[in-house]
């Protein structure tokens, strides 16, 4: 598969193949919340092109992370709905899910990742996620692909743990430049679009229904009926890819 994305970004978990028959290629967002200059979409995006497949994106969120609170929440839930007005017109299928108890999106992965070609999603070294995703190899039956956005040298471009900082400058002056022109595409959408996806399974959305992010970040009142810890408030600063 042609990928401008250099490969030191993306790696494979699990055993799982490519499904050439699968209904659609599936972005599992969990990290890079964004639609512009993100490696792990514009992968996304190269794979159902050279399937000409439909892309599925699906943001989740959770309710039950450690600090979970009103102010996270409805941060996160802001970047959810610039997220959902940006992918409005772009030739894809957006499904954000938020959480209303703990564990009860639990199997909202599987049963897509069951009709995926593959799934693509964020490799991000910290919090919970590494655990999540690797818990989620376990239950997904095609190839789980981890691309890395997190900076401009890649994770994986040094050999070794460095134990001082002033080890790790050298290293980056010495390594760093190569890489200062593999950045993402600000618009990595095709000219000639991809393929429809006529609807998402029924029984998978009248078991976890999408959310309305337009909703819920107009009104953090809506947080009131999510378990999370409600003494830690909104505040003025907005979330999102507009404020940012």
């Amino acid at each position: 598969m042609a990928s401008r994305i250099p490969e030191l970004r993306v790696r494979t978990v699990g055993n799982g193949e490519v499904r050439a028959s699968g209904d659609y290629v599936l972005y599992w967002m969990v990290a890079f919340r964004r639609t512009t200059w993100n490696f792990s979409l514009q992968r996304a995006i190269a794979w159902a092109t050279d399937l000409n497949k439909p892309l599925l994106i699906l943001e989740p969120l959770r309710c039950d992370y450690h600090w979970a609170s009103d102010r996270i929440h409805q941060f996160v839930i802001q970047g959810m709905a610039d997220n959902s007005r940006n992918l409005a017109d772009k030739p894809a299928q957006y499904y954000p899910y938020l959480e209303p108890t703990p564990g009860q999106g639990r199997g909202l992965l599987a049963a897509l990742a069951a009709r995926s070609c593959l799934v693509v999603t964020d490799d991000f070294p910290c919090f919970f996620l590494p655990r999540m995703v690797a818990a989620a190899a376990k239950q997904i039956p095609v190839r789980l692909e981890l691309v890395d956005g997190n900076g401009l040298l890649p994770m994986r471009a040094a050999d070794r743990i460095f134990l001082r900082a002033y080890d790790f400058r050298r290293f980056l002056q010495k390594q760093l430049v190569p890489h200062l022109s593999d950045l993402p595409d600000s618009d990595p959408w095709p000219s000639d679009g991809l393929p429809t996806l006529p609807e998402i399974p029924r029984e998978v959305t009248q078991r976890w229904p999408p959310t309305d992010v337009q909703q819920w970040a107009a009104d953090s009142a809506h947080l009131a009926a999510i378990p999370l810890d409600h003494t830690v408030t909104p505040t003025i600063t907005r979330g999102g890819s507009q404020a940012a």
